[in-house]
């Protein structure tokens, strides 16, 4: 690609196109066997809490039982569902920037949204203990593994020190694993471990398989399970029920594993052009040790607030999509968050890695020359 028809997109967090191209022969085969193993029974109403296979086998990887898992269409319908099963006008612990559909989605709830500091390490335990001292929260929403916008895992002793809190406050301590398996430095992160107490757990296959695949699952203690079906069942009846048979078949064979190796094989060398020019571009400023996911952030130090809708379109201009990622931001953390610059996530899966660098390199040389 030429430096004149160079361009990067760091608008959405989409699969690759190759990653679909390569999946689709798997798809179409794959539903065709699960309508004719399963006929009708996926094509009637029932297993409003999901296709039953399909529990079992997440439940098996879980190690619970399945009568604690709903089964969904999408990771944001349990997200959300699970927000509409608290009482209104509850309030909700999340990290100082989070996926921003999550935040939109509480509040339209009228939950009230309290964000909490981050560090390198994942949440800042402090501020936790401070914040649950100050408000009477009634859970805690959380993206553990690659989190969703900065990139940052959180390490094993911080997610048990969350957990400890959580469950010594009575709130209800929710991570969202969707990005646990998309690690592309060649090591696995520990999985989260469920008792009978929490935490909860929140999934999606949007960003392991497609996103038109719509499904997503949640996993919850046994006392809140009959609350929640009733809230399934007055929300909606059947879920997409041949996805899910799909789903099942497609884990049972062994060809999901497959997928994902391959999906991380295809996205490392994206992560390691955008880990290597934003380390070299953007020190201290930038999440630049990305080990897995779709995100990073960046803080455009000076670009101060009345200049960022210029530079969003200089940026544009120049072939470089981005947007203000102002809308992750916990409300109660946007003032202090604006004045440090603006704020951009970035999503790189997508890209090629030579697009990547040019991207980075040309958000360097916009900034440094812009007045």
């Amino acid at each position: 690609m030429s430096q004149k028809t160079m361009s990067a997109n760091f608008l959405r967090g989409v699969p690759a196109e190759e990653a679909l191209s390569h999946l689709l022969p798997m798809v179409s085969e794959g539903y065709e066997q699960a309508i004719k193993r399963h006929g009708i029974d996926v094509l009637q109403y029932g297993y409003f809490s999901g296709f039953g296979r399909l529990r079992e086998i997440l439940a098996g990887i879980h190690h619970v039982d399945p009568a604690r898992l709903i089964v969904g269409n999408g990771g944001m319908e349990v997200i959300s569902l699970f927000f509409k099963s608290l009482p209104r006008e509850s309030c909700i612990l999340i990290e100082e920037t989070s996926y921003d559909r999550v935040i939109f989605d509480a509040m339209q709830y009228g939950h009230k949204v309290i964000g909490i500091r981050m560090t390198p390490d994942g949440l800042d335990v402090d501020d936790l203990n401070k914040q649950v001292k100050k408000v009477t929260a009634v859970a805690f929403y959380g993206i553990p593994f690659h989190h969703n916008p900065t990139g940052i895992t959180y390490s094993v002793e911080n997610r048990a020190a969350v957990e400890d809190i959580c469950k010594k406050h009575n709130i209800l301590c929710g991570w969202d694993i969707c990005y646990e398996t998309l690690r592309y430095d060649g090591k696995k992160n520990e999985p989260i471990t469920v008792n009978e107490w929490g935490p909860i757990l929140m999934d999606s296959f949007t960003k392991t398989l497609s996103p038109g695949t719509k499904c997503g699952y949640i996993v919850l203690p046994r006392e809140k399970m009959e609350f929640m079906e009733k809230v399934v069942g007055n929300t909606r009846l059947n879920p997409n029920l041949p996805t899910q048979a799909f789903i099942a078949e497609f884990i049972a064979s062994g060809n999901y594993k497959k997928y994902l190796e391959y999906l991380c094989g295809l996205y490392r060398p994206k992560m390691d052009a955008l880990n290597r020019s934003l380390k070299s571009y953007f020190p201290g400023a930038s999440s630049d040790r990305i080990a897995g996911g779709f995100f990073a952030t960046l803080t455009l130090k000076k670009i101060s607030r009345d200049k960022e809708k210029a530079f969003v379109t200089a940026a544009k201009e120049a072939g470089v999509n981005i947007t203000e990622g102002w809308g992750t931001v916990a409300p109660n953390m946007l003032e202090e968050k604006r004045k440090e610059g603006l704020l951009v996530r970035l999503t790189f899966p997508a890209c090629k890695a030579e697009q990547l660098e040019w991207g980075i390199q040309k958000l360097k040389d916009l900034e440094s020359s812009f007045k």
